[in-house]
């Protein structure tokens, strides 16, 4: 590796620390941040738009009446009357739909006053509730018009609508004459469609979510899927071009390349909710099962799934599962967005054994985990991470703290070569062959309808027009920029793993926790020291509490997954030519190169990897300096496994810490680098004088105290020649002396974390466009990041932030892309004095919501942290960091005059 971290872009962290940071005026400022920059505009007409993202083999004819004419004529919508629109809009909506097939008709609700909730119940306590003004039926659903539905869903709708009273609202409008910024209140109106494509893409599983803006007459469609929305040009509601262009979207959406009726454009092909049947069978299989390793299960929030082993064009059966349980969500939008189910095998699917036997019926249960994600398309897969952990440590004996993948693919990958085959006319040798794949027809079409030959499409020069874009890969920065921006994309990747497993924070003991993170770090140990495999995101996360797992492996009690932002040697360490390296690991390389023509700087977009909660303390200060930055090594993963032991005791163990539930938030910091780091060092230096006690529990006490000895000694000691690094050896020692004493309490099982409130707000006002400023104030939304190319391609980092590259930044797990967003920079007018205004707001803002000895931090810092809601972001200038400074120096020098 070489060079330095890219910028990092902050987000609202998925676990809040204080209740402030769950209110949704306090998480939109994330959601501002996540948008910024992966808001593109489709520089071409409407034909074309709905052409290129809504592919249908079937014909749309257009049929306008006079009374639709009649109802848009008279549409008029005013200032100050949002409301009024909704009627006149929901009315226009159904007559432009009304002549569709019954089992392809949508239908339009208005349940604008009632909030719907995260789609998964057991994490929906994370996020605020949406409140879309109008939503959209699935295709044949019939919603009610008379009334309200009782506590809706987004299992209920298919698309969402958002409605505002004026053209001016348009947030995606081009601005021509000079460089001019997008106001907070209609950058909220981004994220309004964001949050609602989010919440339809989780609930259903889509590759991408489709949602309308209504801005006074204007009309926008807007497409989202993992890597960034692409708004379509306007339509005019009042025009009869503009009536037409609506009406084939909603022919073109619930019409879709692949599925029949009751499916729409963006619905994954492999992927269904469950049916009546489908969920009898599961209550028959688990049984038992759903009892104590899963608490309860959500049968309406299950789905059924495929998953292929196979990536190329050869002959191959996808195996069938039933994902039933969450165990872990990331719900960000433009991320990896990873998801993590318990499962069974659908067995029904297999042939019957002997007269009478019941398919799926016969066969042990067997648990298993999928887990679901969206890599970047620039990183290793993967996959080959546990091709090379299986080709490196093969005896079962060995995978103590690693799980097994036993089925998956890229599901991107082969949905690519699917697409490619399709365009050279050859035939895909699986059952999804795009050219054989035709649409079904509507059951009560008309017989003209259901009886026209659609001939297979016409092969010209090698490319099909009319073939839908791949979906489990995305493309949107391709189709919008250009080819140069592959490594925005996203791969769809989903796995089946042997291991079941639930998260550290459903802990059943202490002595289990430390005993599930004991084992985490033995396979961490083995993955490197065998496979050369350096894993780089140790998080509360990623290691799972171990409930069942194949008979042939050893017993263990945790495990450690998910690799995607791991490292590898380019031959595993026991193969390598000690020639090549002497006496060294070979070096690493976090980042699949995209090919010989690419730039050799390639490597640099994504250097530094972890959540950021859990980062080593040596990674926040990485980017100091014009040197070069500190490479990942093993040491920073095994601090991470300390603070992730820290972070639960904190949070879901009754421990002596007189600031209780809130101690959290004071070790644990989002978004500042140097108060994160600043935080860390000074609970270390407190814990010298006065360690953190585990009333009754003498042998977490006693395990807390020494690793806290032994991060001081890593972090802190000074002179700096006295600090000594963490190895596998003393930190699994001093787990086993812990895990080998006999008073160990029983069943101190976990404890619910609840944020605590550390600040008096108005909580009445839940609204985006009701929200007042939050503490970065002085963020705007420059129009040309919706619109301009140039930043994107050519320059990264605009002119007006390039003195900002000086101070580099370091890339976490889940916050990826690599521009500096130039909305952190005012207009080109009066910028030195609006930075200083935003600085002194700032100021305020952090040292009327911090702790004591973190207000005084925030003094100094230009974007200082409200206890760890996650609300702010970047690091602080050199003020911030002197006061730091004399904050660590005050601490040391009552910690030696204490000892």
């Amino acid at each position: 590796m070489s060079g330095h971290p890219t910028p990092r872009v902050p987000k609202a962290p998925n676990e809040a620390n204080t209740y402030e940071a769950t209110l949704k005026k306090n998480q939109i400022h994330g959601w501002r941040l996540e948008i910024c920059q992966k808001v593109r505009n489709f520089d071409s007409d409407i034909d074309n738009y709905l052409r290129t993202f809504l592919s249908s083999q079937t014909p749309y004819v257009a049929a306008i009446g006079a009374d639709v004419l009649n109802m848009a004529s008279k549409f008029e919508p005013k200032r100050g009357m949002e409301k009024e629109s909704y009627a006149p809009l929901l009315k226009i909506f159904t007559a432009l739909v009304a002549y569709f097939p019954a089992d392809r008709r949508p239908s339009f609700y208005g349940g604008y006053e009632q909030r719907i909730p995260f789609p998964f119940s057991d994490f929906a306590h994370r996020h605020h509730k949406s409140k879309p003004d109008l939503a959209v039926s699935w295709p044949g659903d019939v919603l009610p018009s008379d009334r309200k539905i009782e506590s809706p869903h987004c299992r209920q709708f298919s698309m969402a609508i958002e409605v505002k009273a004026l053209n001016t609202d348009d947030p995606f409008v081009k601005y021509k004459n000079g460089r001019r910024t997008l106001s907070n209140t209609r950058a909220d109106k981004l994220v309004q469609l964001a949050v609602n494509a989010r919440n339809l893409l989780f609930a259903h599983g889509l590759l991408a979510a489709f949602t309308l803006g209504i801005y006074g007459e204007v009309v926008r469609i807007v497409r989202f899927d993992h890597a960034c929305a692409v708004a379509s040009p306007p339509m005019n509601i009042k025009t009869l071009e503009g009536l037409r262009a609506i009406q084939e979207f909603f022919w073109r959406f619930v019409h879709p390349w692949e599925g029949g009726p009751g499916t729409v454009v963006g619905a994954d092909p492999t992927v269904r909710h469950l049916t009546a049947e489908d969920k009898a069978w599961l209550k028959t299989r688990i049984g038992a099962e759903a009892g104590s390793p899963f608490g309860k299960v959500h049968f309406e929030e299950a789905r059924w799934v495929q998953v292929w082993d196979s990536e190329d064009n050869s002959p191959a059966e996808p195996k069938a599962y039933i994902l039933f349980k969450v165990v872990d969500v990331n719900a960000r939008l433009f991320s990896r967005s990873t998801m993590v189910w318990k499962c069974i095998e659908d067995t029904r699917l297999r042939p019957r054994e002997g007269p009478g036997a019941q398919a799926g019926d016969q066969e042990e249960l067997v648990l298993q985990i999928v887990k679901e994600q969206w890599r970047q398309c620039i990183r290793t897969p993967e996959k080959e991470f546990y091709d090379r952990m299986n080709s490196t440590i093969k005896d079962p004996a060995d995978r103590i703290g690693l799980p097994n993948m036993v089925h998956g693919c890229d599901m991107g990958k082969r949905d690519v070569k699917r697409w490619e085959t399709a365009v050279a006319s050859k035939p895909w040798q699986s059952d999804d062959d795009l050219l054989r794949t035709h649409a079904e027809p509507s059951e009560d079409a008309d017989e003209s309808e259901v009886d026209r030959e659609f001939p297979a499409p016409v092969i010209e020069r090698g490319y099909v027009p009319s073939l839908p874009i791949p979906m489990h890969q995305t493309h949107s920065w391709r189709l919008t920029v250009g080819a140069s921006m592959m490594a925005k994309e996203r791969s769809h990747m989903r796995l089946v793993v042997d291991t079941v497993g639930r998260p550290l924070d459903q802990f059943g003991s202490t002595k289990e926790l430390v005993m599930a993170i004991y084992d985490a770090i033995r396979g961490h140990r083995t993955l490197m020291e065998r496979g050369g495999i350096l894993h780089r995101d140790v998080s509360s996360g990623n290691i799972l509490i171990v409930d069942k797992q194949p008979r042939e492996r050893v017993p263990c009690k945790g495990i450690l997954h998910d690799y995607d932002y791991s490292s590898m040697t380019k031959k595993p360490p026991l193969a390598a030519d000690p020639s090549d390296v002497p006496g060294q690991i070979p070096a690493l390389h976090p980042l699949e190169r995209m090919g010989d023509n690419e730039p050799e700087n390639v490597a640099e977009l994504k250097e530094r990897t972890g959540t950021y909660y859990f980062i080593s303390v040596d990674l926040f200060g990485s980017s100091e300096g014009d040197g070069d930055c500190v490479l990942h090594d093993t040491h920073h993963d095994l601090e991470s496994f300390i603070w992730v032991l820290v972070w639960i005791v904190l949070r879901h163990v009754r421990h002596g810490h007189k600031r209780g539930r809130e101690a959290c938030s004071l070790v644990f910091k989002y978004g500042d680098d140097d108060a994160a780091s600043s935080a860390k060092r000074i609970w270390l230096m407190d814990c010298a004088t006065k360690p953190l006690s585990i009333p009754g529990n003498s042998p977490l006490t006693d395990l807390l105290m020494k690793l806290h000895e032994m991060l001081s000694i890593a972090l802190v000691n000074v002179p700096v020649s006295n600090r000594r690094r963490l190895t596998y050896d003393t930190v699994l020692a001093t787990f086993e002396t812990a895990i080998k004493r006999e008073d160990w309490p029983k069943d101190d099982k976990a404890l619910p974390f609840v944020p605590p409130k550390t600040e008096k707000l108005d909580t009445k006002s839940e609204d985006f466009d009701n929200d007042p400023p939050t503490a970065l104030q002085g963020v705007c939304f420059d129009a040309d990041v919706l619109d301009s190319d140039e930043h994107d391609v050519d320059e990264p980092n605009p002119p007006e932030v390039k003195h900002q590259k000086k101070r580099t930044h370091e890339r976490f797990a889940d916050e990826e892309e690599s521009e500096l967003p130039s909305f952190f920079t005012e207009t080109r007018s009066d910028a030195t004095g609006s930075r200083k205004r935003q600085r002194n707001n700032q100021g305020v803002a952090a040292r009327s919501s911090a702790g004591p000895r973190s207000s005084r931090a925030a003094r100094g810092s230009v974007r200082g942290t409200s206890g760890g809601s996650g609300t702010t972001g970047g690091r602080g200038t050199v003020g911030s960091r002197r006061a730091v400074e004399r904050l660590i120096e005050e601490a040391m020098k009552k910690a030696r005059s204490s000892g």
